[in-house]
């Protein structure tokens, strides 16, 4: 049979106490079989980075290309989930015509594509009437199961719809901030 053993650390002086909570129901906790665990309930954020990324980048191809806004993230479970939010700022721009105009974003871990949305649906392909400069942000909130405990990147990438009349895509524009959040969820 198993032991809970309780050692006190020689250099500290505060005293831990451990309090049971108002309850008339019996209950279990079951510590997990891990060196320096702590016991969470699912749900619980266990790690959080975040990165801005503000140098301006312009994409005049139809090839899906990095924005340069980027985040790495190692899971402490293979089971856990990393919920990934982004702000992206953006412009597309195009000199004449009235149809056709758009950028698509997509969120990518390492070199897999995990989200794009379909064509129509805003930023993706998103139609406007005019020609000219349009600035908008793109918000992107993803939950994944990268199923491991090697360090991930989530990255954004983009592109115009169409390179017609100087089409093209440019994220950050004068070096405007645009930040992604990773969250490690315990599952």
């Amino acid at each position: 049979m198993s032991q809970v053993k309780i050692s006190g650390n020689a250099s500290g002086t505060g005293v831990l106490t451990i309090a049971a909570p108002n309850t008339n129901t019996d209950r279990s906790i079951t510590i997990p079989d891990k060196a320096g665990a702590i016991a969470v309930g699912a749900g619980t954020i266990v790690q959080v980075v975040q990165n801005t990324y503000s140098t301006a980048v312009t994409v005049s191809t139809t090839t899906f290309t990095d924005t340069g806004l980027s985040a790495s993230i190692t899971p402490t479970s293979s089971s856990n989930k990393i919920l990934i939010t982004t702000n992206q700022q953006y412009q597309w721009f195009k000199s004449g015509g009235a149809v056709d105009q758009g950028i698509g974003i997509k969120l990518l871990r390492d070199s897999t594509t995990i989200w794009e949305p379909p064509v129509g649906v805003g930023p993706y392909y998103n139609y406007i009437d005019n020609s000219g400069e349009h600035n908008n942000y793109s918000n992107i909130i993803y939950l994944d199961s990268p199923a491991t405990t090697s360090s991930v990147t989530y990255k954004t990438q983009g592109r115009p719809y169409t390179t017609s009349d100087g089409g093209n895509a440019k994220f950050q524009v004068t070096d405007v901030v645009s930040t992604i959040i990773l969250l490690e969820v315990v599952a």
